[in-house]
């Protein structure tokens, strides 16, 4: 069985099973201790020695932790001239505190659980919430004891598909991310979320006082426009218009975000860059 010495970064990563590797230069001491030279037909050839378990500690003394590793194969890559030990399961720990060792492998899992859900409910281009969350979001809030509080805004970017056609879709992609920052920002003065529902098309769920969301909603759609998307040739401004429903007013999901959603075809009918709500404040 080899000894190896190795830091406390490799140590750690072996020991959590996030690297099953171990590799070495094929420096002469290593040559020595993996090869077995063999003469056939006065030639000589060099096997690699057969090794199924590794000893690897980390530091110095005694009461160094150490773990008693199954070797699968060694392989010797003369290209990058190194010696590379595939590693198993782990056989024997020494001086290593189990129970410590797990709960950390614990935290470390239920934080990349928590970052792959993250990943998985945020559309890649403008980082806002996909439809998916939405959808699961939507089924939580209107169980919640403000319910009767919640409105839909639907929010569809003016004219974009004259951005995608004469500027192109880089820019547009850009517009669109522009468009999900100031979202973002004014959907905390609206106590909501914001969710890409697709294309150029976003919502916000919010529980802002319904007497009180017009005014911020305009703040909103003023602040959109206060900036331009740079291009080459030409500052592009980037208006929006919306639609607004309640939640109280609704029979179903389906009939809350499609009202919502009528809201926005006749902001647009009535000239865009404006505020619809289904039911008047």
């Amino acid at each position: 069985m080899l000894h190896i010495s190795i830091t406390k970064t490799l140590f750690e990563d072996i020991l959590s099973n996030t690297k099953k590797q171990l590799i070495k230069d094929a420096t002469k001491h290593w040559k020595k201790v993996l090869l077995d030279p063999k003469i056939i037909e006065d030639k000589i050839y060099y096997e690699i020695n057969k090794i199924n378990k590794l000893y690897l500690s980390n530091g110095l003394g005694a009461d160094k932790p150490a773990i008693v590793i199954e070797c699968i194969n060694v392989i010797q890559d003369k290209e990058s001239n190194q010696f590379i030990f595939e590693l198993g399961s782990i056989l024997e720990h020494k001086n290593i505190d189990i129970n410590k060792k797990k709960d950390e492998l614990i935290e470390q899992l239920l934080r990349e659980k928590q970052l792959l859900e993250e990943s998985i409910a945020k559309d890649h281009l403008t980082q806002t919430f996909n439809r998916r969350k939405m959808d699961i979001d939507l089924e939580m809030f209107i169980k919640q004891a403000n319910a009767k509080s919640l409105s839909a805004v639907f929010i569809d970017a003016d004219r974009f598909k004259g951005i995608n056609d004469n500027f192109g879709h880089n820019t547009g992609d850009r517009a669109l991310q522009y468009l999900a920052k100031k979202l973002q920002k004014h959907a905390t003065f609206l106590e909501g979320e914001v969710y890409r529902y697709g294309g150029e098309e976003f919502v916000i769920l919010c529980f802002c006082p319904q007497e009180q969301l017009y005014d911020k909603l305009d703040t909103l759609r003023v602040d959109i426009k206060s900036e331009k998307i740079l291009h080459p040739f030409k500052e592009i401004s980037i208006s929006v218009s919306m639609g607004v429903s309640f939640w109280k007013d609704s029979h179903s999901i389906q009939a809350f975000i499609k009202q919502a959603d009528e809201a926005v075809y006749l902001a647009k009918s009535n000239g865009r860059d404006r505020i619809e709500f289904t039911n008047s404040l």
